[in-house]
């Protein structure tokens, strides 16, 4: 038997208003897997299980660490920017676009769409770069490391 962690089972989040919290967490995608009215609620989006505890505090910002896959973060920003609380507007890096939601019980989220193809862009002028670096001396002519 095996006795190390197979994984990540639910992410559990507080929650000051129990029912505001499930109706958030449907609306942005995730599917109600039961609910026991002001006790206890599990939801899922794809492989990501999340329980919402009732709790008597009142809600405060409260920065999770959960960071939740977009496919489309631009369109899901416009689509619910009025339905739900953002942080503000969708943010571009190299590896992603991201921005961070708020759930009733204060919970901030980050919501995140990788952009492989913008990391594979970047590596590939890097490499480029550290070759050309390598591979010319001072003179620009052709060092022996390459």
């Amino acid at each position: 038997m095996d006795n190390s962690i197979a994984g990540i089972y639910m992410l559990i989040l507080m929650e000051s208003t129990l029912e505001e919290a499930v109706a958030f967490y449907q609306k942005i995608g995730f599917k109600q897997l039961f609910h026991l009215k002001d006790r206890w609620a599990e939801l899922a989006a794809g492989n990501v299980r999340i329980g919402l505890c009732p709790t008597s505090q009142p809600p405060m910002d409260m920065r999770t660490g959960i960071v939740l896959e977009v496919s489309d973060l631009k369109t899901f920003y416009q689509t619910m920017k009025e339905q739900i609380t953002f942080l503000q507007e969708p943010t571009e890096a190299v590896h992603g676009i991201m921005v961070s939601i708020k759930d009733p019980g204060g919970n901030i989220i980050d919501l995140y769409q990788p952009t492989p193809e913008k990391v594979a862009e970047l590596v590939k002028e890097k490499v480029k770069e550290d070759k050309d670096d390598c591979c010319s001396d001072k003179d620009g002519q052709s060092a022996a490391c390459c």
